[in-house]
């Protein structure tokens, strides 16, 4: 609390600051922890060590050690990389406005560079501050296609290459973009003290590594007695992606909730039928069964249905594409 500021004052201040926040499009820091996101380790140790260390010694950045300005995370779609953004800003009390590609983007000569500009002093308005662009290949393309019109892109290209040499300037502000076609961003975008650091998210590889997912997903599901996640994910495949298991998730919740109506249904029958009361209805029924049986538990039997239900999202050679992307940014890397 500030010196000299009461809690009603203190409170009201807040308030104040989110509604401005949330008018002038700077998000508050959104409410997605570590323990939504099963699994990605690697991917959460080097995110961290690029945004925590500047944080926690200002002094060595200070002295001339060069900060790193950004983060480009690549891989397949569905693997989470919108959701690992959203929990470094939580983790590290940062504010965080999300900007999707496509949406800078505008028919007017000029609008769209302007739109580049003005997202990120917005950013530097909210700092601390975590900037994060979605589909960064339709806003940074490589510059010189054919395609290009007038050259509108390669301008927006330019307009956001300098935006982020700025940034460097900006103490507290964290640039990370997100992509499925890393092969198609401007290379520029790539070089030291822009988006530098590419961090790969791919599928689980293992399965102690969808078990991990599958318990994030489900750590406030009810389970049934019979449920064993380890042989729930036995039987997925090794391309499911994140996306894949949250659906496989949801839809073995809403197979367990049509169970407990259907229930409930019967119950109403059964007493119009056995005429104890022909105006019964379920919500009367809800209303005199005890709380345990209100419950909605999730079996091994709901989890079964929806995972035979699911289709991958993610083929096997889309998955051998990634891969092979991914062992040859790895390989440039080390150059």
């Amino acid at each position: 609390e500030e010196s000299g500021m009461t809690p009603h004052l203190h409170s009201a201040l807040k308030e104040f600051q989110d509604r401005t926040s949330a008018g002038a499009g700077l998000a508050k820091v959104p409410n997605v922890r570590w323990s939504d996101i099963g699994g990605l380790e690697h991917v959460k140790r080097e995110i961290l060590d690029t945004i925590q260390l500047p944080m926690q010694h200002p002094e060595l950045f200070a002295k001339g050690l060069k900060q790193r300005s950004g983060i480009l995370l690549y891989g397949p779609p569905g693997t989470g990389k919108t959701l690992i953004a959203k929990a470094v800003a939580t983790e590290c009390s940062l504010n965080f406005i999300s900007v999707k590609g496509p949406e800078l983007l505008n028919m007017y000569i000029g609008e769209s560079e302007k739109n580049v500009r003005d997202v990120f002093e917005r950013a530097r308005n909210a700092k601390p501050c975590v900037l994060f662009f979605d589909e960064m290949d339709s806003v940074a393309p490589k510059r010189g296609q054919g395609s290009d019109s007038g050259g509108v892109m390669d301008r927006v290209v330019s307009q956001l290459l300098t935006e982020l040499d700025g940034v460097n300037d900006s103490a507290d502000v964290f640039v990370i973009g997100a992509t499925n076609r890393p092969d198609l961003v401007d290379t520029a975008l790539t070089r030291p003290g822009r988006l530098d650091r590419l961090v790969y998210l791919g599928v689980s590889a293992t399965r102690e590594a969808q078990l991990k997912i599958v318990q994030a997903l489900t750590r406030k599901f009810l389970l049934a007695k019979d449920v064993n996640l380890a042989k729930v994910v036995e039987r997925c495949s090794f391309n499911f992606t994140g996306a894949d298991f949250y659906a496989m998730c949801s839809d073995a919740m809403l197979h367990a909730l049509k169970r407990k109506i259907a229930e409930v249904d019967q119950v109403v029958k059964n007493r119009r039928k056995d005429g104890e009361d022909e105006k019964v209805s379920a919500r009367s029924v809800l209303d005199s069964m005890d709380p345990e049986r209100l419950n909605v538990r999730v079996s091994m039997e709901d989890f079964e249905v929806a995972r035979n239900r699911l289709t991958p999202s993610l083929s096997k050679e889309e998955l051998d594409h990634y891969r092979q992307l991914q062992r040859q940014y790895e390989l440039n890397k080390k150059r």
